[in-house]
Parts: structure tokens; C-alpha cells; sequence
């Protein structure tokens, strides 16, 4: 007897380059840990601008270390919280018998995490420079903050499906404090603003609030305050992609996002994205994806009721 042919949908290869950009486990955008007493003194090398983007905090709450920068060092008695910003290159060295947390962030998870609170609009420009909250700030809030950086170090070691919320409401807690503590603080590296990176992290959050609303590039440079030219150089070198493909890029992934999650009308889909035309959406997802809204969807079941479980299929 021939063997009849599988009916499931192949996926295309641009449908399985978008579904991987989706999918994202939960230790692919934060890592934590907690920092135990050791008989040696540990470093962190932190890069600057270049490599992966990913913003780090320590949190330390016994004996100290040393914050090392090109040309200046700076002791760091405990308890302090310590907040570094991607940009910017630095050296952490933690005493022997140092006792606390370290997390590291994802630029694009914390930008998204920070965009979607109703606070973000405080985070933003906290979070966006070198943060140092001695012993005398933390005071009575130190024990509140380690609670965050406890969870969040509990939540990469055991993932789910809902743990990429909970590592944004913690970090998003963690950020609130920060900006509660460090009020009337003048940013400690202010030489790094307005470089390429910072630019671009500008715009990333920039697009996160407005990709909905279609905004031309001409006008997020003009809300950047930055010429087209400028804006387009940044997102090039830094980024790889001109300001008008990023700004696509994420409307396919809210796209993606939806068709997976949301059962509803793909016309509905498509007002909720900006989109006047469900038309002009249909032809505006194949373009960027190489299949349709429609036989996305239908394939992405597919995908779900042959899954394994594993990690790689978690959002």
C-alpha cells in the first residue's frame, strides 16, 4: 500500500525565522543568581557599546567591592544597589564573604517591560544611566528589593509558560525603586549621552509606545532630535537594519504574537495594529513573513499540537 503524504503544513522558512523570534525562553532575556559568601573575590567584565546589549544590577548586602571604569575606581561599601546601563563599559569585583544578587537584562526585554508600565515614563530616563544606591538609601528598602531579585533568580532556575510575566513585574518593581531612591540624582555618566547606542536604545523605546500609530521615521528622528540621516547611520551600525525595517520588525512580532494567542477575526487583529485596510495587513504580513496571517496561524497550530514540551516552544 503507498504510504499516504502528511496533510500537516511544512513551515516556510521565514515562518520559522519569525516563530524562533517569538518563542523565546525565559533565561534567553534575564539571568539571576544569587551571590554566596566565597573565600575569593569574584569580577564581572562588563562590555560596553558592542556585543549583546544588556543592562545589569547588584545588589549587595554584605562586606562590598569595587566599581572600575577607563580611568576611575570607586569603592562600594555594603549594602549598595548598583545599576549599569548597557552602554558604558565596567569591572565589578565583589569582596571574599560578599552576600547578595546579580541580575543581567536583555536591552530589547527591558525596553519592552519598562514601555508597557504605567510608570515608564519615570523608568525611562532613570534606567537609562549608572545608578549607585548606598547604605544609607536603602535603609528599610533593601529587604523589600532583595524579595525581587530572590523571585527572579527562583523564576529563571524553574521556568513556565507565565514566566516571562513575572520576570517583568519584578523587574519592573526593582525599577521603581531605583527611581524612588535615586530622586535628585545627577546621572554619574553623563558623557555617554548621545551616543549611537543610546540613540538607538531612544528610538527602541520610542517605537514601543508609537509602531502602532504607523509613525513615519521623519517623525520619530524629529521626537528624537535627531536628523532622518543620523537616526538611519545609528540603527544601521548599531542595530544592522535601517529605522523603518526595525519599526516593521516589531509590528510583525506583535502580529505573530496575537495570531498565536488571540482567538479572533484576522481583520480584528489588524485594526487592533493600525492597520485601516485588513487588506493592506494581509499583503503587509506576507511581505515580512512569506506566508499569510491566515496560513500562519493555521500552521502554528499545527506546530502547538505536535510540540514536545519543550523549552523552545515557550513564549
Amino acid at each position: 500500500m503507498t504510504a499516504r503524504p502528511s496533510l500537516r503544513p511544512r513551515p516556510t522558512k521565514a515562518q520559522t525565522v519569525r516563530a524562533e523570534a517569538i518563542w523565546v525562553a525565559p533565561t534567553a532575556v534575564l539571568h539571576a543568581e544569587t551571590i554566596a559568601p566565597s573565600l575569593s573575590e569574584r569580577e564581572w567584565v562588563l562590555p560596553g557599546d558592542g556585543g549583546e546589549p544588556r543592562a545589569h544590577a547588584f545588589l549587595i548586602l554584605s562586606r562590598g567591592g569595587i566599581l572600575r571604569g577607563s580611568e576611575v575606581e570607586t569603592e562600594l561599601p555594603s549594602p549598595f544597589l548598583l545599576w549599569l546601563p548597557s552602554h558604558g563599559g565596567k569591572t565589578v569585583r565583589i569582596d571574599a564573604g560578599a552576600r547578595g544578587y546579580m541580575l543581567s537584562v536583555d536591552d530589547d526585554f527591558l525596553t519592552r517591560t519598562v514601555s508597557s508600565a504605567p510608570e515608564g515614563s519615570l523608568l525611562r530616563p532613570v534606567l537609562n544611566r549608572l545608578i549607585l544606591l548606598p547604605s544609607q538609601r536603602l535603609q528599610e528598602r533593601a529587604d523589600e528589593i532583595a524579595h525581587s531579585f530572590r523571585a527572579l533568580a527562583r523564576e529563571v532556575r524553574s521556568p513556565d509558560r507565565v514566566s516571562m510575566a513575572i520576570l517583568g513585574a519584578h523587574l519592573t518593581v526593582i525599577g521603581l525603586h531605583i527611581w524612588r531612591l535615586a530622586q535628585g540624582d545627577s546621572p554619574a555618566e553623563a558623557g555617554l549621552r548621545g551616543t549611537g547606542h543610546h540613540v538607538l536604545q531612544q528610538f527602541r523605546q520610542l517605537v514601543e509606545l508609537r509602531y502602532r500609530e504607523h509613525w513615519s521615521v521623519g517623525r520619530y528622528a524629529a521626537t528624537l532630535g535627531v536628523t532622518e540621516d543620523r537616526l538611519h547611520a545609528v540603527c544601521v551600525r548599531n542595530a544592522g537594519h535601517p529605522p523603518r525595517a526595525l519599526v516593521c520588525d516589531r509590528v510583525i512580532q506583535d502580529a505573530c504574537m496575537r495570531l498565536q494567542q488571540m482567538d479572533v477575526p484576522i481583520e480584528q487583529i489588524a485594526f487592533g495594529l493600525g492597520f485601516k485596510d485588513p487588506g493592506y495587513f494581509n499583503r503587509f504580513f506576507k511581505k515580512h513573513v512569506g506566508i499569510p496571517p491566515g496560513v500562519y496561524r493555521r500552521r502554528v497550530k499545527a506546530q502547538r499540537a505536535g510540540s514536545t514540551g519543550s523549552y523552545a516552544a515557550w513564549p
